[in-house]
């Protein structure tokens, strides 16, 4: 199932590509929440695909929501994953695609299609990046790290507090507009930690995978293992997620 999962996100990332940095239309689903052609299309063709190769399988997606949700199997998407990001013309975004079982993510695959980068996993074997064996990274104090993060639609005072209470103790800290690339760079050690308030489950069910399967920690900010229908997520390495728990409380 991975291998169908990385050609469709490879397809998905194909029809994003297609419109990046055209001429298009947007739609906005709230102030701050946009809808482009490109997520439409990219959507429409992995359901489209989903339903060809398993059609007894449930989907959840990002803009057309739940499709056969009785089934055990869920596929979990996030057609262009960072459409604010997209929209502007900026080169960070992904294609998502998540296979969860009785709410049990088993694989993802989060396609970042402007630098052909596939990060990917499958429970109980590895997470990879193009081939690439992943693997969190050790460090144990704050003041070392990145600390990404997203600010979701759900705006507040607490989110502002929260990350100026984590300026004076990381290394810096990085809003980046793609959540499940963020959650995967934790895996990739190219940020040292993520943390999001505002989350959805096709934001992460992918990078839930990724992370774990990289010997990562995924927490809520109960500190209680992320579920797929937590809204709420802390991503990092065993010690420093629980460090990042005192800041987020």
């Amino acid at each position: 199932m991975i291998e169908f999962a990385l050609k469709t996100a490879e397809k998905a990332g194909r029809v994003a590509m297609r419109h990046f940095r055209r001429k298009m239309k947007t739609a906005f689903k709230s102030k701050q929440d946009i809808l482009t052609i490109a997520d439409t299309e990219a959507e429409k063709l992995v359901i489209r695909e989903i339903h060809r190769r398993f059609p007894n399988h449930g989907i959840l997606a990002e803009e057309t929501g739940e499709h056969n949700p009785k089934s055990d199997y869920l596929w979990v998407v996030d057609p262009v994953d960072g459409t604010v990001n997209y929209a502007a013309g900026l080169p960070f975004f992904s294609v998502s695609i998540a296979l969860a079982y009785k709410k049990q993510p088993l694989l993802g695959v989060v396609y970042d299609p402007f630098h052909n980068e596939f990060i990917y996993a499958e429970k109980n074997r590895g997470s990879y990046l193009n081939g690439r064996r992943l693997r969190v990274g050790d460090e144990r104090n704050l003041i070392n790290c990145v600390v990404a993060t997203d600010l979701g639609h759900k705006r507040s005072r607490l989110i502002a507090r929260r990350i100026k209470n984590l300026i004076p103790v990381t290394r810096a800290v990085r809003i980046l507009g793609s959540a499940s690339l963020g959650l995967s760079y934790v895996a990739a050690n190219r940020v040292q930690a993520y943390i999001h308030n505002d989350i959805q489950p096709w934001d992460a069910a992918a990078a839930s995978v990724i992370i774990r399967e990289a010997g990562g920690n995924l927490l809520n900010f109960s500190g209680k293992s992320w579920e797929l229908y937590d809204r709420t997520a802390i991503a990092s390495n065993q010690s420093l997620s629980k460090q990042l728990l005192e800041y987020v409380r």
